[in-house]
């Protein structure tokens, strides 16, 4: 914007010059008429506005385009909590636990291919986080130093969760296959994925409570 203003001083610099010329020097423009001029000058300051619309225009288009780029990476911790509390969901309703109604073995190696899905559609959405946060750069919006911790420390939870899923599920197929007995290893799992799971939710509860400014910084 700063280059935009220097334009239109410059411009308004010419034309009064141009003005105290052909004060001053009458006689040499002697043979223009002054209609001429009051339509050049119209001409020219409309071509200078038109200039400073479209900058002003362009400027505004990439503050709301950086705005959008922040907006998806909040996104992204979105479907990452959605994909995380259906993952919770259904091992809640597997997992050996007191007083949970035993489900068959039908329904249980069905929530086993399910949860299959729901670790694979996590696994994106930490994808489409790292891509979003990636963006942001280009756009030139950075997360703050307190929120670029937050973001190191939720891949690591993500990345643990992953870990653990992978191991609960296999520990679950053959928990459920060899009639529902040791529940030792499968309680061990699904303790840490409960340690883990909350510490996600601590994060995002705190995106919420702190708010947009507090994890995001634009620079002009």
């Amino acid at each position: 914007m700063k280059s935009v203003a220097l334009v239109i001083i410059v411009a308004c610099s010419l034309a009064i010059g141009f003005y105290v010329g052909a004060t001053e020097y009458k006689d040499a423009f002697s043979g223009i008429k002054w209609t001429d001029v009051g339509t050049f000058l119209v001409t020219f300051f409309g071509v200078i506005f038109g200039f400073y619309t479209y900058f002003q225009w362009l400027n505004n288009k990439y503050k709301e385009d950086a705005y959008l780029a922040a907006k998806k990476y909040i996104a992204s911790i979105d479907e990452i909590e959605e994909q995380l509390d259906e993952l919770l969901f259904q091992y809640n309703h597997i997992c050996p636990a007191a007083g949970l109604v035993v489900e068959n073995i039908d329904i249980s190696l069905g929530r086993i291919k399910h949860l299959d899905s729901v670790c694979n559609l996590l696994y994106q959405a930490r994808r489409n986080l790292n891509k979003s946060h990636r963006e942001l750069e280009f756009w030139n919006v950075f997360l703050t130093n307190e929120y670029t911790k937050k973001h190191l420390e939720i891949n690591k939870a993500l990345a643990n969760i992953s870990s653990i899923s992978y191991t609960l599920n296999n520990q679950l197929f053959h928990f459920i296959k060899s009639g529902m007995e040791n529940t030792s290893d499968v309680t061990q799992h699904k303790s840490r994925l409960d340690e883990e799971c909350r510490l996600m939710h601590k994060y995002t509860q705190e995106r919420i409570q702190k708010g947009f400014q507090v994890i995001f910084e634009f620079n002009k």
